[in-house]
């Protein structure tokens, strides 16, 4: 697939321009999603072909396809997720030559969650068997997890007979799985969902502490249940920010609402040191530190949901063609980064110095550090691209150039700031 194949209303340029604004329309944000969907279908038929003997495999691979046949829309939502997306790049095999990033020496131990969890939002009736984390958690991607109270056997069965679901260890009580949150008949353990929170009136966002994959996949995590102050300041945390982006950014807001999906708390125990994250193989997922000034949280937004508009876009379309072990200087990091860095890097905090550029000309005025910081981080990322000709391919060239507008747009005749550097009468 390329940019070529979109419909006539968004051309090859509409479609780079959209993008290095940050503001794609509907039909640059269709292609992308469908990018993303192909992306992980073909990660999924890959794993198929390595894993298929495995009978546990084989009985969620039918599970799945008893959902796409009965609810494709959930089907194609699953391999849109990132969840999926996630999991799929740890199990697909690696090209020749390259190291495995999985350590799950069970691949049909993944693929049966996400199987019993799909069938679950389809409402179909099943039985599946899935291995339990350490004989304890029992981790349903995107919807929540069991929490057995103590230690037992290495799996259970999810169901659902048509009088409701529940999981079930050998010879023990079933757990059953609602939709809010249930303790076991001694207290003890039961059934965690995700917590769900609305934008608005629009999609709804998971706040996810629970699936080990959470923070893209390369090092799992033990499920982590958020305590209620938590969910309580996220909750104030995000209403702050979203009101902040729908009144005097409502553009930006419409695609934050589109692409962002799955909300991970950081916390300074995961010892990641990270303000905000996003990552390639799970499009839609924003990892977020606690910040309460609400420009601040809407900008870590609006700049996440753009590494994640470029990660799908490169799904599409291939941007860069730079020999092995090209690197580069960045003004972000302290040591050199790879042409890929440059160019997420460089098209994130232009869009987010955009953020903070409206800012300032609505009359904010700590808006001047952060928008002067990613214009200039920005700035410097595209002119090292562009001195590097013979890294970009066409397509790739063509996202520079809308780049490199949007940063000309600022400092041409009539633009804001030279209408502010003009001496007052």
């Amino acid at each position: 697939m390329s940019t070529r194949s979109l419909s006539p209303r968004a051309s090859r340029r509409d479609f780079w321009e959209s993008l290095a604004a940050g503001t794609p329309g509907p039909a640059v944000l269709a292609a992308l999603r469908t990018a993303r969907r192909n992306r992980n279908l073909l990660l999924l038929r890959v794993a198929h072909r390595c894993h298929r003997a495995d009978p546990h495999w084989a009985a969620a691979v039918a599970l799945l396809a008893e959902v796409r046949r009965a609810r494709p829309e959930v089907f194609a939502g699953l391999l849109g997720g990132p969840e999926a997306g996630a999991w799929l790049a740890r199990h697909a095999p690696p090209p020749e030559g390259a190291a495995a990033r999985g350590t799950d020496r069970e691949p049909a131990a993944g693929l049966a969650r996400l199987a019993a969890a799909a069938a679950l939002r389809a409402g179909l009736r099943f039985r599946i068997r899935v291995p339990v984390a350490d004989g304890t958690a029992l981790v349903l991607p995107g919807l929540g997890a069991v929490l057995f109270p103590a230690p037992g056997p290495g799996a259970a069965t999810v169901l659902c007979d048509g009088s409701g679901a529940a999981a079930v260890r050998d010879g023990e009580r079933p757990v059953p799985i609602h939709g809010a949150p249930a303790a076991g008949p001694d207290g003890t353990g039961g059934w965690f969902p995700v917590p769900r929170l609305r934008l608005g009136g629009r999609a709804a966002v998971r706040l996810d502490t629970l699936d080990p994959l959470r923070l893209g996949g390369p090092v799992p995590l033990p499920p982590r249940l958020l305590s209620p102050a938590e969910h309580t300041g996220w909750v104030r945390r995000l209403d702050g920010a979203w009101r902040l982006l729908t009144g005097r950014h409502p553009e930006r807001a419409e695609t934050v609402a589109e692409v962002l999906r799955v909300l991970v708390p950081l916390t300074e125990e995961d010892g990641t040191g990270w303000r905000s994250a996003s990552f390639g193989d799970a499009t839609g997922l924003i990892a977020l530190s606690p910040v309460d000034d609400p420009a601040e949280l809407a900008a870590d937004l609006v700049h996440e949901t753009q590494h994640s508009l470029l990660y799908a876009a490169m799904d599409l379309v291939e941007l860069l063609d730079s020999p092995p072990g090209a690197r580069a200087d960045a003004p972000w990091s302290d040591r050199p980064r790879p042409p890929a860095a440059l160019l997420q890097g460089g098209s994130a905090f232009l869009v987010t110095a955009g953020f903070w550029r409206t800012e300032l000309r609505l009359g904010n005025p700590a808006a001047r550090r952060p928008y002067e910081h990613g214009r200039r981080a920005a700035a410097t990322a595209l002119a090292t691209l562009t001195a590097h000709d013979d890294w970009t391919t066409e397509e790739g060239r063509l996202l520079l150039g809308a780049l490199r507008a949007v940063l000309a747009s600022w400092e041409g005749r009539g633009s804001w700031e030279e209408r502010e550097r003009r001496p007052l009468p």
